[in-house]
């Protein structure tokens, strides 16, 4: 059974470029929900324009991705799980696809801190009206999912502001 770390936050906490370290650390490979599903033909249309992409979808999309790598390598998965769907799949769907859910990290970032760093992004959905769709699905249906994982005793909450070092070490810290 191969582990699956998972890293959570809103839009531009951070967790793909810290994702990317975790998992060259742990000798695994890093997904980024939002690079898959900006590159899959089925969803590429609908993250274009800025819109959220249905929780199956995403639950598909993240299965194929998940069966093609070696359980040998851990998986460090951000951006999923967003919604209590997803919540399911992988309470239910994960060990078919031969993981288990080993840790939960929050980078905690506060939203004036988001939007700054949004600015440095160039990213088609990254517009004004995609970020608030994003933050208020965000707090809509992904703060539940990081109660749920508070509740299993899975989640670790990382100051996810300050420099890219210093949240770096933050992570590096709670992975011991």
């Amino acid at each position: 059974m191969g582990d699956l770390i998972i890293l959570m936050g809103p839009t531009g906490s951070g967790k793909s470029s810290q994702g990317e370290l975790i998992a060259r650390d742990l000798h695994g490979v890093h997904l980024s929900s939002g690079h898959l599903l900006r590159e899959h033909p089925k969803t590429a249309p609908l993250m274009a324009s800025g819109n959220l992409v249905p929780a199956e979808q995403v639950e598909e999309v993240v299965g194929e991705v998940i069966d093609g790598i070696a359980q040998s390598k851990p998986i460090v998965l951000d951006g999923f799980p967003r919604t209590q769907s997803n919540v399911h799949w992988i309470d239910h769907e994960l060990l078919k696809h031969g993981r288990t859910l080993r840790r939960v990290i929050l980078l905690d970032v506060k939203r004036d801190t988001i939007m700054e760093r949004l600015k440095l992004r160039d990213r088609q959905d990254d517009g004004a009206e995609a970020i608030k769709r994003k933050w208020a699905a965000y707090e809509r249906f992904t703060l539940p999912v990081v109660e749920h994982y508070r509740a299993m005793g899975l989640l670790t909450v990382v100051d996810g502001s300050g420099t890219f070092e210093e949240v770096r070490d933050r992570i590096e810290d709670v992975m011991r």
